[in-house]
């Protein structure tokens, strides 16, 4: 097939260079063709970028070797004035800098920098984000956060600076409210993923994230296993406390008690003691990546023997607990998809026929008993779809 003929702006070659009378004896051509392509493409630059001439019609104008004027652009390419695409074209670069595709906006992704090493699933679903948002021609811009910064007032001018379109926000905390009202203020769109046990009331584009039928799941499963109690650690993150504060109505309409203790290492070495004699029917359980991370990874030898009389439930999201991975110990999971929440997002913000604020979808958790939690992004118990742009 014939290469496609690129089309340019420029005026005609000769009026470039009209100067041009030739190359005296004892000139260099190499370093005379490089000064006149420089002055040209100087004398030629707009603010946009633009096709230049190319290597082939510049080479007959001057009477020169091609590969003379292959080095002159080459030249010019390393001094900015040219930008030279492999087998297409030679563009003349522009004032200003311009991206190459067109961009539909800038979507900001805050994740803090914790749930990016302790949680899989934080992890991937930032990078599923990202690649969805840019096959749809989107800059995904991912912003880290420290611990209780994100509710600060300085961390809305932080965002600001990144001069967002949209905001993208898994789980925003509780007192961060003021920080999306001011960039709801300030004209930036919000997409939020928020747990249905305690949304926001802030206006914004809501996808709701449901637990309560996984829970109801894994009760059943405890049950026919002979568990009847259930021990939490009392969760450090705000959404994950009020969440635990419902979880006992599901567990007593199963026939489970729930007990909770406090996030330390005191309060587990006491109830590995306590439950010692009765190994297998009891739970220890953890309703944020935060303190299973706190703990388990603070305290892998405790958390190990503990495994042997108690089983070990994460139930806000798996957590990267080597220990536990190295040693083969099973644990329970109730989790979220990533990849069906990306798509389902992305699919979302990408509906030019529906555009209203307010309710979008609800994606429902899963409950995955006995899995071997991987300590990499991908998890065993998640089967990864292929990404299409369609």
């Amino acid at each position: 097939m014939a290469r496609k003929r690129i089309t340019n702006d420029l005026p005609p070659i000769k009026e470039a260079f009209p100067c041009f009378r030739g190359f005296t004896p004892d000139q260099s051509r190499q370093r005379a063709i490089t000064l006149l392509l420089r002055e040209c493409a100087r004398s030629l630059q707009r603010k946009d970028a633009r096709p230049f001439y190319t290597m082939r019609e510049v080479a007959a104008f001057f009477g020169a070797p091609l590969r003379t004027v292959a080095i002159s652009y080459e030249t010019l390419d390393m001094e900015g004035f040219l930008a030279r695409i492999r087998g297409s074209q030679t563009m003349l670069a522009g004032k200003r800098a311009s991206p190459r595709q067109p961009i539909n906006a800038i979507v900001g992704l805050p994740i803090s920098l914790q749930s990016m090493l302790a949680s899989p699933f934080e992890c991937q679903l930032q990078m599923e984000l990202e690649e969805r948002l840019r096959v749809r021609g989107f800059v995904a811009d991912s912003i880290f956060f420290r611990p209780n910064e994100d509710y600060e007032p300085a961390f809305t001018d932080r965002l600001l600076r990144h001069n967002l379109d949209i905001v993208i926000w898994h789980s925003p905390h509780p007192l961060a409210s003021h920080v999306l009202m001011s960039l709801r203020e300030r004209g930036v769109r919000l997409v939020l993923l928020q747990s249905a046990e305690a949304p926001l009331r802030v206006a914004a584009r809501g996808h709701l994230l449901v637990w309560q039928n996984a829970y109801h799941e894994m009760a059943a499963y405890w049950v026919k296993a002979g568990i009847r109690k259930a021990f939490f650690v009392e969760p450090i993150n705000l959404l994950s406390r009020r969440a635990l504060r419902q979880l006992p109505p599901i567990l007593d309409e199963h026939g489970i008690t729930l007990h909770t203790i406090d996030a330390t290492e005191i309060a587990l070495s006491q109830h590995l003691a306590n439950q010692a004699a009765i190994p297998g029917q009891t739970v220890l359980g953890f309703m944020d990546f935060i303190t299973a991370d706190t703990l388990c990874n603070g305290y892998p030898e405790l958390i190990e023997r503990i495994s042997t009389h108690t089983r070990l439930a994460f139930c806000r999201g798996a957590v990267r607990v080597p220990r536990l991975v190295t040693r083969r110990i099973c644990v329970d999971v109730v989790d979220l998809n990533p990849v069906t929440l990306a798509d389902g997002v992305v699919a979302d913000l990408c509906d030019v026929q529906n555009t209203q604020e307010g309710l979008r979808a609800t994606f429902q958790a899963e409950y995955h008993p006995q899995v071997i939690v991987s300590s990499g992004v991908e998890r065993p118990y998640h089967n990864r779809t292929p990404l299409s742009s369609n």
